[in-house]
């Protein structure tokens, strides 16, 4: 068609390209946020403009919809649903002064609160109970000069820093914006108490976490809380324990790949330490490109690569090569944090305060705990895989990452009207369908919960 037969023309109907926000509204009030947030916010200094649960739920909005900075609130407010939803929004200044008004206790709060909240929603559709945390931490590389927490780390990156934890199912339990020179393990022991204190007592608890958080310090803290783990040794700490083992490592083949090689050995070994006992340490190891095996003494050391994991589930439990199995799935954890920093704009933050970047953070880690949710109530890809035997078997692959909720689910236009007690959305037949089709299922999934609580 050419452009001389399109014209332009005006209508007094109110349209919206975010009708699917109204699946955010929805678990806002099934999680109670409204309620729960009341006692944890900051109090208003002057008793004028949006309230502080509202601020909340607009920044909380944004990062559904995708937006990048607090710059996209004034364009948002051009959204006559969001406007609905959120009672008038906030002006991007008003929330840059509401995100600094922020404390270290209303941080500490808001931090428990991403706790219980991913929690529900996992319980909420999942009924699995073994609950596997994998912890991690990135840079977030920045340009500004004079921004609070912007150092150089070890990789010479200037940036900021954040300790995450998700589990299985990409839920997010923790969001700790520190300092860029931070040591990626500090304070983990800490974490490991505080977040396995609230795993409810019937749930069985795992760990994975690579070398960074190889401490004894986490071994006990892990054990404390009854904790079965899987953490990756330091290379020197593990040519230690292959040293103190090598009269009792049998290697054995093994059909699991590493290194890029299919030439695998395993092997176990122990590792003592104090008010421990005996740790058990499995090895996997491979030999290096073009090296003659019959060159190197030191019971071959240096012609292989060599990975050691340390764990306290006994080999009658987790064979060796389960346990690697087990530990490399930490690698999802890394998409996870891919996710929210493209799918969340996590690369940069808006503020100069570290403070209310942490808050910034927190309220887009909510963001993305109900984008999962999402996901898991879209139809799910199947696919045919291959097992070791040689057979077909059909997998399900849970969940999506936020770009497709958004195209999916979020972004869906819609005519408002409202009238004196009600606001309806006019859509098309499909895509109605579709918004009845997932509120119902929230709905099932929370009252499912209600349930058992019950």
């Amino acid at each position: 068609m050419s452009t001389k037969n399109i014209s332009l023309e005006t209508t007094n109907e109110v349209f919206s390209a975010n009708s699917g926000l109204i699946f955010f509204d929805q678990l806002w009030d099934k999680l109670s946020l409204s309620k729960r947030l009341r006692r944890m916010l900051p109090k208003k200094h002057r008793n004028r403009g949006p309230s502080q649960i509202n601020k909340f739920k607009s920044l909380l909005f944004s990062f559904a919809v995708g937006n990048d900075c607090l710059d996209d609130l004034n364009e948002l407010r051009r959204d006559c649903f969001f406007m609905e939803l959120t009672d008038g929004g906030a002006a991007a200044r008003t929330m840059g002064d509401f995100l600094r008004t922020f404390g270290r206790r209303h941080i500490e709060r808001l931090q428990d609160l991403l706790f219980e909240m991913a929690l529900n929603l996992r319980m909420a559709i999942f009924d699995d109970k073994k609950f596997i945390l994998t912890m991690d931490s990135t840079p977030h590389v920045q340009r500004g000069q004079k921004q609070e927490g912007v150092k150089f780390n070890y990789k010479n990156y200037w940036c900021r820093d954040s300790q995450n934890a998700y589990d299985q199912y990409g839920f997010s339990y923790l969001f700790d914006l520190r300092p860029g020179n931070t040591y990626s393990g500090k304070d983990a022991d800490l974490w490991v108490h505080k977040l396995f204190s609230k795993v409810p007592d019937s749930m069985e608890r795992w760990f994975r976490a690579d070398s960074a958080y190889c401490s004894h310090k986490m071994f006990h803290a892990l054990k404390v809380k009854n904790v079965n783990f899987a953490i990756v040794l330091r290379e020197n700490l593990g040519r230690y324990v292959r040293k103190k083992n090598k009269n009792l490592l049998t290697w054995k083949k093994s059909e699991l790949q590493f290194f890029g090689s299919d030439k695998c050995e395993v092997a176990m070994g122990l590792y003592p330490i104090k008010r421990l006992g005996n740790l058990r340490v499995v090895f996997i190891r491979a030999p290096k490109e073009n090296c003659q095996l019959d060159l190197f003494e030191d019971f071959q050391e240096g012609a292989y690569c060599y990975y050691s994991i340390i764990t306290n589930v006994s080999s009658f439990d987790m064979s060796d090569e389960e346990v690697i199995d087990f530990y490399r799935q930490r690698a999802t954890a890394e998409n996870y944090i891919k996710e929210q920093k493209y799918g969340f704009d996590f690369l940069n933050f808006p503020c100069q305060r570290l403070g209310a970047n942490k808050v910034f953070g927190l309220v887009g880690t909510f963001a993305h705990n109900m984008m999962r949710f999402l996901s898991f109530c879209m139809e799910q890809k199947r696919k045919k895989v291959r097992g070791k035997d040689g057979k077909l078997r059909t997998v399900i692959q849970l969940g999506y990452f936020a770009k497709k909720v958004r195209n999916k689910l979020i972004k869906i236009p819609c005519r408002m009207v409202r009238t004196a007690r009600k606001v309806r959305l006019r859509l098309n037949t499909f895509d109605k369908e579709v918004l009845e089709k997932i509120m119902n299922n929230i709905y099932k999934m929370f009252s499912k919960v209600s349930e058992c609580k019950t």
